[in-house]
Formats: structure tokens, C-alpha cells, sequence
């Protein structure tokens, strides 16, 4: 779990970087008008916060045909538990989970990319 964690900050932290290398004349203007760098760091946080919740939702809507299609197979593996009646049963607390790690995993690699950049 660590280590896919780790993947996806690492993903999102390259993705946000992209976004700084793009608009950096951008930046360059706002930190020579005076801008600060929470003003700076804003909208990439944003940025970052709404990868989380699009993958979120991507994520569940991917889940939803397989555990459908894995119905019968989870069914025998596990003893007579149905994955697809337990990701159903249980699809808001699912949902929410993956809604909350998102958006915090977003947050925190989009915060580390302008980070970095901001120090330099």
C-alpha cells in the first residue's frame, strides 16, 4: 500500500510540475508584482485536489464491472462472500475513502511540486 501511495504522490507531483514548467512566466510575474507564495501555490493546490477527486471517481466507476464481473470467482474464493454485494452494500464508505486519500494525496504532492519550486 505504501509503495502505490508513493507511485501516486509521485504521479500527481510530476503532473503538477508540468503545470508549474507551463506557466512559469506566470509565476515569475506574480512573485515580481509581489505575490506570495501561498497566492502562488493556490491554484496548483486546487489543481492537485481536483486530480485526487477525478481519480476518485474514475476509480469507482472502474470498480463497479469488475467486481461485477468477478462476481462468481470472488464468490468461491472467499467462501461464499460476494465482492460485488459487499462493494455495493459498502459503496459510500468505498467511495469516501477513495474521495478522501485523493484529495489528500493531491494536496500533498501538488504542495511538494510548488514547494520546491518556490525555493529555488
Amino acid at each position: 500500500m505504501l509503495v502505490l501511495i508513493g507511485i501516486s504522490i509521485i504521479i500527481t507531483f510530476n503532473t503538477i510540475r508540468l503545470a508549474i514548467f507551463v506557466s512559469r512566466e506566470e509565476i515569475s510575474i506574480m512573485r515580481l508584482v509581489g505575490a506570495n507564495n501561498s497566492f502562488v501555490r493556490g491554484p496548483f493546490i486546487v489543481e492537485g485536489i481536483m486530480y485526487g477527486v477525478v481519480a476518485a471517481v474514475v476509480a469507482t466507476a472502474l470498480f463497479y464491472p469488475a467486481t461485477s464481473w468477478m462476481k462468481s470467482t470472488t464468490g468461491d474464493f472467499y467462501g461464499g462472500i460476494d465482492l460485488f454485494v459487499y462493494y455495493i452494500g459498502n459503496f459510500s464508505q468505498i467511495f469516501g475513502v477513495l474521495l478522501a486519500s485523493g484529495t489528500f494525496l493531491g494536496m500533498i504532492s501538488s504542495y511538494l511540486a510548488v514547494r520546491r519550486y518556490l525555493r529555488a
